[in-house]
């Protein structure tokens, strides 16, 4: 695991989420080494060598560079997503705290702030969190399977773990969404996982199908050859084929809504059109 400081000119850049807003990554790269991870295309841009996944650029002036950001008008009340291409909680951030100081700096303005994470590490700024007026945390959950998690997040926190911090925030009146996503074939089941989310206090669920462009099938095909030889095909065939991926993703829909309505928890469905990445959201 690669880890070196780098200085990063901007704090804040344009969020491509199709609720706008802007985007604070602190970290370049992510130890969690998600298989499927969309924002492995950063790779090419960062001058690493090594997989994505075993290399983390550290911007160690962010916060600085933030407080002078935020002195401009123009990012008053802007919705703020922290993480939407590296987990800020991922495991450096016990050593470097970049997320903890852009939460205190945040703390003083009125910006809605959403912090996207696949880790528990996160209950160790409930206080912080408490301190800003307008917060949401979204984790990642999209299985109740801990080995199929453990092959495709290896390096995140356990779905237990997730769950457990959930609980402890939710019981502070903290704000919690689930990305439900990718919605896996197989390994996905709603029904199950909306159940948890009612026990645990989520109060919003959304949900995607798989990006299948370049290296996300790649490293997911990787896990299953080497661990689930026995279902690669049909996996392949229902991802990979549009008419089939189309189905699949229909029938998720419908049985993504059933559990929604049964156990009160609202949705919000981002499920593909084809799997050459052309998407479409639905309520």
């Amino acid at each position: 695991m690669q880890i070196k400081k780098i200085l990063c000119k901007s704090a804040m850049g344009k969020c491509g989420f199709p609720s706008g807003g802007l985007a604070i990554n602190p970290y370049v790269g992510c130890h969690h080494g998600c298989v499927y991870c969309y924002a492995r295309f950063m790779k090419r841009f960062t001058g690493h060598a090594e997989d994505w996944g075993d290399f983390v650029d550290v911007k160690s002036n962010i916060v600085d560079i933030l407080k002078k950001q935020l002195e401009s008008s123009k990012y008053l009340n802007e919705n703020i997503f922290i993480g939407t291409v590296t987990d800020p909680y991922q495991p450096v951030e016990k050593d470097y705290e970049l997320t903890r100081g852009i939460l205190k700096v945040l703390s003083n303005y009125d910006n809605p702030v959403s912090i996207l994470t696949k880790s528990d590490r996160i209950i160790r700024d409930i206080a912080l969190l408490k301190k800003i007026r307008n917060i949401d945390i979204n984790f990642t959950i999209n299985t109740l399977d801990e080995k199929w998690r453990e092959l495709t997040e290896p390096n995140a926190s356990t779905i237990k773990q997730r769950f457990g911090a959930i609980g402890k925030l939710a019981k502070e009146d903290i704000s919690v969404s689930v990305m439900m996503g990718p919605y896996w074939p197989i390994f996905t089941n709603p029904t199950d996982l909306f159940r948890e989310f009612k026990r645990v206090g989520v109060n919003r669920v959304f949900t995607e199908s798989l990006n299948t462009i370049g290296g996300n099938w790649t490293g997911v095909e990787k896990v299953l050859k080497s661990s689930y030889p026995s279902i690669l095909s049909e996996m392949r065939t229902t991802l990979l084929n549009e008419n089939n991926f189309n189905g699949f993703y229909a029938e998720a829909k419908n049985k993504t809504e059933k559990a929604s309505r049964e156990y009160g928890i609202p949705v919000t469905i981002y499920f593909g059109l084809g799997h050459a990445g052309k998407f479409k959201q639905t309520k």
